[in-house]
């Protein structure tokens, strides 16, 4: 007998964001930039006994909340080691990486507790505060594999994976 799996997909339309960001890589930091950064959500696992896997109007809910927190802001990654983050003059944060500085407005600036402000880590940190997000309502229902992809640009994803049975 064959098994059969279920899934549920969420994609971009309220899911989405556009904010600024720099990465780090290869003991280099790029110039701080900005994209529309879209987000696609897929939840697998078996159907509860109302035969969902996971309720799509609450998922969505959820993940646009999270995508709304990051719009219109600096994405900054608060656990890197080639980042120094330091308040200057009050209001504002200088960022140091490498060879570059920046000083902002700290109202601007979202810290994210990632290493690195890549699509991947992104995928990562909207994870979990769904995954949060989800177990705080109750909402997990019988979800055994999400996966949250962010689009940095056209066709381009960084893609985290999260196997529920491991958590």
């Amino acid at each position: 007998m064959s098994a059969t799996h279920y899934a549920v997909r969420v994609q971009p339309g309220e899911l989405h964001f556009n904010a600024a960001h720099f990465i780090t890589f290869a003991q280099t930091c790029e110039n701080l930039h900005g994209h529309n950064f879209h987000v696609r959500i897929d939840a697998r696992g078996d159907n509860t006994d109302d035969a969902f896997v996971v309720d799509f109007v609450q998922l969505n809910r959820l993940a646009a909340g999270i995508c709304a927190e990051l719009h219109d802001g600096v994405l900054i990654p608060e656990h890197n080691p080639a980042v120094d983050l330091v308040p200057h003059d009050g209001d504002m944060l200088e960022i140091r990486s490498y060879d570059k500085r920046f000083i902002l407005c700290a109202a601007s600036c979202i810290r994210l507790p990632v290493p690195n402000t890549t699509a991947e880590m992104l995928a990562r940190h909207i994870s979990d505060r769904l995954l949060d997000q989800l177990r705080d309502t109750d909402a997990l229902g019988n979800l055994t594999q999400l996966e949250v992809a962010v689009e940095e640009a056209d066709r381009q994803w960084g893609i985290c994976c999260r196997d529920l049975r491991d958590d």
